[in-house]
């Protein structure tokens, strides 16, 4: 008998299975499959991981054993965790931290769900994750990453992980089995007020143009209407534990008349632009690394 063909021809490493048409590249036939077994992710715990405090941050996944069989085969997982430092090295290098052991989590973790599947809520405090890797606060920058991986145990012996599992089953609705998830490290702003003077040096406001500033995951526009004429000022109030917080800014008519600058919580100018000012993202000169 053949193998799986096309899409499914590269999970053979993680399904003994026979014959089946490329039609069906997203369909099991269960009266064919021998063993095999995934983590169906059920909701992705995974975010960011916040530099001035790692333990406050966590990453990991929602997942449910299925061996399609019924056959109670789930033994345990493993759980790994892996540091890629971006920041390149005198040679211009990415480091990468290599993958330490974090913990065991065994069947028994395994919850009964409606579908009758066991299903666990995998995750690791990135303190905890941290230690693991022998690295610290001061490792970290914004941009770097890190990877959680789940290594499946089942009785007899077998194991699936990123390694020998296909692309269909990774990423495919029906299976979502990437046994791998990554968090990216961020640096929170400055919490506190901060300033956005702007001015229009023909006194009839910014005709279109608009200044836009992310405070977390809520978005607002800020402008200077015709009323307003030459000038407005806006304060941005950003809370302590803000994950981010992004300046962005869209032009309009008569881009000549258009200045402004943005003031740091702690009274400094970090952007100063206009007239014409650039579009997109704004740069600012303060750093929230090295806060």
């Amino acid at each position: 008998m053949k193998k799986l063909s096309s899409i499914l021809l590269a999970c053979a490493a993680v399904f003994s299975l026979t014959s089946c048409e490329d039609e069906d590249k997203d369909r099991l036939d269960i009266n064919q499959i021998t063993t095999g077994a995934i983590l169906r992710t059920i909701e992705n715990l995974s975010a960011t991981v916040d530099r001035s405090d790692p333990a406050s941050s966590s990453m990991g996944a929602i997942v449910e054993f299925d061996d399609f069989l019924e056959d109670n085969t789930l033994e345990s997982v493993d759980v790994y965790i892996q540091f890629i430092d971006t920041t390149p090295d005198e040679n211009f290098e990415v480091q990468d931290v290599p993958e330490a052991f974090v913990t065991n989590i065994p069947a028994s973790a395994f919850d009964a769900t409606t579908t009758g599947n066991p299903t666990a809520a995998i995750i690791v405090n990135m303190g905890d994750a941290l230690t693991a890797l022998g690295i610290t606060n001061d490792n970290l920058y914004g941009g770097d990453v890190f990877i959680l991986r789940f290594v499946l145990k089942v009785t007899g012996g077998g194991e699936f992980t990123s390694t020998n599992v296909g692309s269909a089953i990774a990423t495919s609705s029906a299976f979502r089995s990437p046994f791998r998830y990554s968090a990216a490290v961020v640096c929170p702003p400055l919490p506190g007020e901060w300033i956005i003077d702007m001015q229009d040096s023909y006194g009839d406001g910014w005709n279109g143009a608009k200044m836009s500033v992310t405070v977390g995951d809520t978005t607002t526009d800020y402008t200077i209407s015709s009323a307003q004429g030459a000038s407005a000022q806006y304060i941005i109030d950003v809370p302590v534990g803000t994950s981010a917080l992004v300046f962005n800014y869209s032009a309009g008519d008569w881009e000549s008349e258009v200045t402004w600058q943005i003031t740091s919580p702690q009274g400094e100018v970090v952007a100063d632009e206009g007239p014409d000012p650039p579009t997109g993202p704004v740069k600012l000169t303060l750093d929230f690394c090295t806060l």
